[in-house]
């Protein structure tokens, strides 16, 4: 599980900086088409698809961290039984789906790579390349599920269903404060 963190925040960490540079990109791209007349060319296409697989490759940081929405109205109130099965079943609906969207993805990539399609852009791009590195990023999402079913099923295994939420479960608000407050005092002098 500390190896998936890891991975997990660093693949955030470079989806972000990518989103950024993309961010300047197109900043840069209306200055210049403003003040010259003149375009960098493909920047939106580009951004597209950084976005795309920016967006696949943080899902699994989100996923580790617990920072889905989700509503949490009755949560707290559960006995630890009905919350085990709340996050056992809200995590076995979210593999489900995310199987489905990665089985979809793999047969467009597929598709693009078999019939050598390109984007209909002056970059012309082979779309199997930015639709492969979106696939990896949604297998690594279910993968980190998978994980964090079996972690949950070994909790349960071992008679510790209370602590199955520090995995799995919503963040209580003691924690959400109490990492608001960690991030403050590391931040100030």
């Amino acid at each position: 599980m500390i190896f998936l963190r890891k991975l997990s925040r660093l693949s955030v960490r470079i989806a972000g900086g990518c989103v950024l540079l993309c961010a300047a990109a197109i900043g840069i791209e209306v200055v210049m088409r403003k003040l010259f007349g003149l375009s960098l060319g493909g920047v939106d296409e580009i951004s597209s698809y950084v976005f795309a697989t920016g967006v696949a490759w943080s899902l699994a940081f989100t996923l580790l961290e617990r920072a889905h929405i989700r509503i949490d109205l009755l949560y707290e109130q559960m006995p630890a039984r009905a919350r085990f099965a709340a996050d056992l079943l809200g995590l076995l609906c979210l593999l489900v789906v995310s199987v489905v969207l990665l089985q979809q993805a793999a047969q467009v990539a597929w598709t693009s790579w078999i019939f050598g399609t390109r984007s209909n852009t002056p970059l012309g791009v082979a779309l199997w390349v930015p639709q492969l590195i979106w696939v990896a990023g949604l297998l690594f999402f279910t993968l980190c599920q998978l994980a964090l079913l079996v972690a949950l099923l070994r909790l349960a295994r071992a008679g510790r269903i209370a602590d199955s939420g520090h995995l799995t479960g919503i963040r209580t608000h003691s924690e959400e404060t109490g990492d608001y407050m960690s991030q403050r005092n590391t931040e100030c002098p």
